[in-house]
Formats: structure tokens, C-alpha cells, sequence
């Protein structure tokens, strides 16, 4: 239970963290410091450059390293500290040269990669250490409950307390609001890494006891793990384009911001739930059928969107009926990871869960640059005006369009590519040969 408490704990800190900034840091560039939204646009996109090198680094970090401690545990309390202090910068120091845009932007692209890359530094370990904490794969399910249950919950405090912490330092316009409310997020969030560092142990060993190196660890690399990646990469940009448009769908499309807590309640609610039937669900129609079943239930409550217009009941129908899944999903997406990665190193006898999260981890954040991007530049061709506190009838055609529209096509296409998953079927045989050639050697 502490190491299910532990793992829990880390991706609850990191869920303090940058749900803020995925939700509020457009809000803050385009509504506190008036940037342009196509230099927004910009900044987050071109980061996803840095994070392609910063990644893939810190993946072949964690295949080298051989602390006493572990392999991935120590990168919670290396990167504790710095992921806190910079995500407080990114939200302060372009507020310090109000008067020069030009140099506003510069410091909003440095800030935004530091904590973007101090987010890698703890989050590749964190995705990488589940196949090392058990080899059972029902407590993995369960490992994975725990931590989705404990993100639910830091992304909970975020959607549901950021907005009254904002408007009590001084409202959404106020550019030092943003840096106060992430101060008191991240001081939580650093206390939970060094809890999840003295409550995880990572017990499993790898088959062959070396260091990888980028060339080998590509090696293990085979067409179901790229499958796999692309398919969660999709998933993951629909789920990204509806979070960064929930502070823009609520204010401007609905006219009335205030809804924003009662749908961080049902968010937060729905995705606990979802992620506590992981078990469940797992057990009766097995991982791929399970997140098949999820995804269609997602595209229903992305249809309620369309048609529910500002009903504030139907509003809360359609929030349940698309984070009770996606909750599932997001939970699942771990499961799998660890599934995948085991089955590449059956295939080619080279454990890189390093190198082979480092890249999920990747075109995750390349999800979370897209995302920006995407709902921005749809605001942009409606006509979105960060100055008007009522937007035209066009801006909020296409703010709908990116909270709604968007998921339910990339929803659509993750159906589609579920169904050419194998290594699900394939790893129960890979792991019944290999434990019968172990035994063979003992013997």
C-alpha cells in the first residue's frame, strides 16, 4: 500500500503542476499579458523541438544510471526542486518587462522550456518505473489505478481551486495572480515527490544487467510499440485541444466562467470513478476491448457538447459521459506502456523503458504543444479578441469547434488503431516461453 500510496504521490505533484500550466498559461499569455496568438502559437509549438532532444536525453539517462537507490527513483527529488521553482518562474518573469513584448516572448519560450524540460526530468522515470516495481501485471493494474486516482486529485485542485486563487490575487488580468496561485501548487507538489521517493522501491531486473545505449535501446523499438505511441498520441491531442479550450469554452461560448469549478467537480469525479473500474473492466473484457468501449463512450458525451448549448445540466452530462472515460484511458495508457515495453524486451532482450517511455513521453508533450496551437489558431480564424469580454458569434463557432469537433475526430481514429494492437495477445506467450527457459537453465 505505501508503494501504490508512493507512485500515486509523484504523478499527483506533477498533476499540480501542469494542468496549470495546459489550462492557464494560454490564459495568461493571451488574456494577462495580451500577447499575440500566433506568437503563443508559436512559442509552445517550437518547444516541442527542444523536448524531441530533451526527451529522448533524459530516457538515456535512466537506462545508465545505477544509483543504489534505483534506476528511476532518485529523478524524484533530483527534480523536485527545479520543476517547482521554474513553473513559478514561468508564470512571473515575462510579467517583469510588460512594456517590451518583443522580450515578453522571449522569456515566455525560455521559461516554458526549463519547466518543460525539469517535467521531463521527473516524468520519464515516473513512466518508466512501472514494469521495475512489479512484475505482476494485476498490481500493475492496480499501481496504475493508484497514481491515475492521485493525478484525478491534483488535477482536481487545480481546475477547481486555480481560478479563485487567480481572481483572489487579483483576477485574471493581473499578470502576477498566475506565478502566486502556481507558487502554492508547487511547494505541495515537491513534498509529494520526496514522498513517492521514500515509498517506492524498484524490485524488478531486467533480463541482461548492462547499460543501454541510444543505438541498442533503439533495437527494442518494434512496429507494435510504434503503433502503440501513435495510437496514444492521437488520443492524447484530442484530450489536450479540450483541456486547453475549458477556460475559453465556459467564458465565452456558455457566457459564464463560474461554471468552471462545478465542471472541475464532475471532471474530477467521473475520471476517479473511471480509473477505479480499471480492474474491473480489465478483468471482463481485457485491456484493448475495455479502452475500445471507453473511446465510443467518449465520442457520446462529445455529441452532448453539440447540442446541450448552455443547459447547465446537460453541460454536467456530457462533462461525465467524456472524463469517466478518458479517466479510464488515461490511466490505461500506463498499463499499456508497461505491457509494450515488456514485450519489446522479450522480442530483442533489451529492457529500454528508459529510451522507450522517453519517446511516449515525447509525443505526449508534443500533444500538449499541438494543443496550443490547434484551439489557438482556430480562435484566430473566428476572429478571437482577448480584449472583448463578448466574442463574435464566429470565435465561439470555433471554440466549439476545438472543445468539441476535434476530440471526437481523434477519438474516432484511436478506435481505428486499437484494433491492430497484437502485442497484447503476444506477451502472455513471450513471458510463458521465457519463464520456462529460465527454468530450463536453473534446472
Amino acid at each position: 500500500m505505501r508503494q501504490r500510496l508512493g507512485y500515486g504521490a509523484a504523478d499527483m505533484a506533477s498533476n499540480l503542476i501542469w494542468p496549470m500550466i495546459c489550462t492557464y498559461l494560454t490564459v495568461y499569455y493571451t488574456d494577462a499579458l495580451l500577447l499575440d496568438t500566433a506568437a503563443v502559437g508559436i512559442i509552445t509549438l517550437a518547444s516541442k523541438f527542444i523536448d524531441a532532444v530533451t526527451d529522448v536525453l533524459m530516457g538515456i539517462i535512466v537506462d545508465k544510471t545505477e544509483f543504489k537507490s534505483g534506476k528511476c527513483r532518485p529523478y524524484f527529488i533530483i527534480g523536485a526542486i527545479p520543476l517547482a521553482l521554474f513553473a513559478v518562474l514561468t508564470f512571473w518573469v515575462p510579467s517583469l518587462v510588460s512594456n517590451n513584448s518583443v522580450m515578453q516572448i522571449v522569456l515566455a519560450f525560455i521559461t516554458f522550456n526549463l519547466v518543460s524540460t525539469c517535467y521531463t526530468v521527473v516524468n520519464t522515470p515516473l513512466s518508466a518505473i512501472l514494469p521495475s516495481l512489479s512484475a505482476d501485471d494485476k498490481e500493475r493494474n492496480i499501481l496504475v489505478t493508484f497514481r491515475m486516482v492521485m493525478a484525478a486529485i491534483g488535477s482536481f485542485c487545480v481546475t477547481y481551486f486555480a481560478l479563485p486563487l487567480i481572481n483572489n490575487f487579483g483576477g485574471v488580468k493581473n499578470p502576477y495572480a498566475y506565478a502566486w496561485t502556481i507558487g502554492i501548487f508547487s511547494v505541495v507538489a515537491v513534498a509529494l515527490l520526496f514522498f513517492s521517493f521514500g515509498n517506492t522501491r524498484e524490485v524488478v531486473k531486467p533480463i541482461r544487467e548492462e547499460k543501454i545505449k541510444l543505438k541498442d535501446g533503439l533495437k527494442a523499438v518494434n512496429a507494435q510499440y510504434i503503433l502503440f505511441v501513435i495510437t496514444m498520441f492521437i488520443y492524447l491531442l484530442g484530450f489536450a485541444v479540450k483541456q486547453a479550450g475549458v477556460v475559453y469554452y465556459y467564458k465565452y461560448y456558455v457566457g459564464n466562467e463560474d461554471y468552471v469549478p462545478i465542471q472541475a467537480i464532475i471532471t474530477s469525479v467521473s475520471m476517479v470513478v473511471g480509473q477505479l473500474t480499471i480492474p474491473f473492466f480489465c478483468k471482463v473484457m481485457g485491456k484493448k476491448g475495455s479502452s475500445v468501449l471507453m473511446n465510443v463512450v467518449a465520442i457520446l458525451g462529445n455529441v452532448v457538447f453539440l447540442f446541450c448549448g448552455t443547459d447547465l445540466v446537460w453541460l454536467g452530462v456530457g462533462t461525465a459521459l467524456v472524463w469517466f472515460p478518458l479517466g479510464y484511458l488515461m490511466g490505461m495508457r500506463f498499463a499499456l506502456l508497461a505491457d509494450v515495453v515488456e514485450y519489446c524486451e522479450l522480442k530483442s532482450g533489451i529492457r529500454a523503458a528508459g529510451i522507450l517511455s522517453s519517446l511516449d513521453s515525447f509525443l505526449a508533450k508534443l500533444a500538449f504543444g499541438l494543443n496550443v496551437t490547434i484551439m489557438l489558431g482556430l480562435m484566430s480564424i473566428g476572429g478571437y479578441d482577448a480584449d472583448a469580454d463578448i466574442q463574435t458569434e464566429a470565435a465561439k463557432l470555433f471554440i466549439q469547434i476545438g472543445f468539441v469537433v476535434v476530440p471526437i475526430i481523434c477519438i474516432v481514429l484511436t478506435i481505428i488503431l486499437f484494433f491492430f494492437f497484437r502485442f497484447d495477445k503476444e506477451l502472455p506467450k513471450l513471458k510463458a516461453a521465457h519463464e520456462a527457459e529460465a527454468a530450463k537453465g536453473k534446472s
